[in-house]
């Protein structure tokens, strides 16, 4: 594949990332039926407002991981892919640096952890959850970084075998 085409989708990866971080992400309402029906609670949350209750509610080391998970990883992922699409023969090891570091990129672990509490907030009777534009930006920046990723690593294949 061109690499203008990947460096293309990287772009919209990120700008589908930046959206996952600002949007909010899920709406969880509990709702309680006494003589008359009222709203017990009701809150939405995007990862940077998660981010910012955990912070100011002590919550250190939840921070730390959905910050360095969340936030660092990607980018840190972002700008060796960039480095990768940019170069004119980049090394091999910086694609082997890339499949390591997706490994511990929880972009798409939290995105699956937003989507189990959505379904588990649906299950309650007085419950209900709404999955928010915020969640599927997020999903569809998990996805279309894999699909760089492993185009990435076929474009320096392809890179490699030429310098022979």
């Amino acid at each position: 594949m061109n690499r203008y085409i990947l460096l293309f989708l990287h772009i919209v990866s990120l700008v589908f990332l930046a959206f996952g971080w600002i949007k909010d992400l899920l709406q969880i309402e509990i709702k309680v039926h006494y003589f008359v029906e009222f709203t017990l609670f009701n809150e939405k949350r995007s990862l940077l407002g998660m981010l910012e209750k955990l912070w100011n509610s002590s919550n250190y080391w939840p921070f730390l991981l959905i910050f360095l998970f969340g936030i660092i990883v990607p980018i840190l992922k972002s700008g060796v892919i960039f480095f990768i699409l940019l170069g004119k023969k980049p090394h091999p090891k910086w694609q082997l640096f890339v499949s390591a570091i997706s490994k511990w990129a929880m972009a798409d672990v939290f995105a699956i952890s937003i989507f189990v509490a959505f379904l588990g907030a649906n299950a309650m009777e007085n419950t209900t959850s709404i999955l928010l534009p915020g969640f599927y930006y997020f999903s569809v920046y998990v996805l279309l970084s894999a699909f760089i990723s492993i185009l990435s690593s076929k474009l320096i294949a392809n890179t490699a075998l030429n310098k022979v």
